[in-house]
């Protein structure tokens, strides 16, 4: 790796009676204190990363997870694989499948999601991300691609900065989907422990694979009036489900409702061994982020057997129908779980 620019003297951070012949480029102390200037520039752009920061890079054509640029020198210090790439805007993201060398002319990246590129267009800018230890802080990055000899896998990283907030992780999903996971935690820090707060980490928690994507397949309540000015103990909002969020009175205190839709296209939560994992990932979730004195009850709706139309021999969606031992189950009750009180 080559050097910076500002060069790193350890020398003349000793006391003036450590360093007597200073003046000399052949003292021992000089030898000796060259080899650690050497290893800490050598680090030096994995602590700050890309000097001058991140560069921009305008698209000229794409083929393949192959991107060709205007050309541009890469400078003293090159990008590692695994450097983000991002657009100007902000709204998509990829990274470097192979290093961009120091000290160089350079006119393609090789990134490694191949949507990415797919949906360039010539004249596009690209953000090349300059990287360093900052970006251990930032659950997007962390950790940064010049931390290349690690032993921790990228999950452990995120795992232990989201530690920092008591935030849990899945690890049997994804880092990308962690990734996302902890910045929209991070939007709802503010909120949590709130209805509105466990709204939006239930959502997250569960979102691609158990819980129904309809807005309305979370119900959460704690029973209580809507508006403090009114003393009426029957209420009807904008929309209203009887014996959902409809009730006579108010709950007791320091109660609330969560009311779940699972997901209608995986097979798995037709049958009570994926319900029970259905539960176990909820109330996971709810106990993290509820306040300690409350309680709850947890209700979990299911879909009953379903049956192909007809004329749907030809559809390639069967598989959302009935299959006898597999997908159809007789339900017509809701699974309900209270928590302790």
């Amino acid at each position: 790796m080559a050097k910076n620019s500002r060069p790193i003297e350890l020398l003349d951070y000793l006391p003036a009676a450590f360093r007597p012949d200073a003046v000399s480029d052949t003292s021992f102390l000089s030898e000796f204190l060259k080899a650690f200037e050497d290893l800490f520039e050598g680090l030096e752009s994995a602590i700050e990363g890309t000097p001058g920061g991140d560069i921009q890079l305008t698209v000229q054509s794409v083929s393949g997870t192959t991107i060709t640029v205007k050309q541009f020198d890469t400078g003293t210090v090159g990008f590692p694989t695994g450097t983000a790439v991002t657009l100007a805007n902000g709204s998509s993201r990829t990274t470097l499948s192979g290093e961009i060398q120091a000290d160089s002319q350079v006119t393609e990246l090789q990134v490694s999601d191949s949507e990415f590129a797919a949906a360039l267009a010539p004249n596009d800018i690209l953000v090349v991300h300059a990287g360093g230890i900052p970006d251990l802080f930032n659950p997007e990055t962390s950790p940064p691609p010049q931390m290349q000899h690690r032993p921790q896998s990228d999950l452990d990283y995120l795992e232990y900065l989201s530690s920092w907030i008591g935030l849990p992780i899945r690890s049997e999903k994804s880092v990308d989907w962690n990734r996302l996971f902890f910045m929209t935690a991070i939007t709802l820090y503010a909120i949590r422990s709130t209805l509105a707060g466990l709204d939006g980490m239930i959502r997250a928690w569960l979102k691609g694979d158990l819980l129904e994507s309809d807005p309305a397949s979370i119900i959460i309540t704690d029973l209580t009036r809507r508006h403090t000015d009114t003393d009426a103990i029957f209420q009807l909002g904008e929309t209203a489900t009887l014996g959902v969020d409809t009730v006579l009175g108010e709950g007791p205190p320091f109660f609330f409702v969560v009311d779940l839709v699972a997901a209608t296209d995986v097979p798995g939560l037709r049958n009570p061994t994926g319900l029970e994992l259905f539960q176990r990932a909820a109330c996971f979730i709810i106990n993290s982020e509820k306040p300690a004195y409350t309680h709850y009850q947890l209700r979990i709706r299911t879909h009953t057997m379903q049956l192909a139309p007809e004329n749907d021999e030809d559809s390639q969606d069967n598989e959302v129908y009935a299959q006898i031992g597999e997908t159809a189950m007789l339900w017509d009750s809701t699974l309900v779980y209270n928590s302790d009180c």
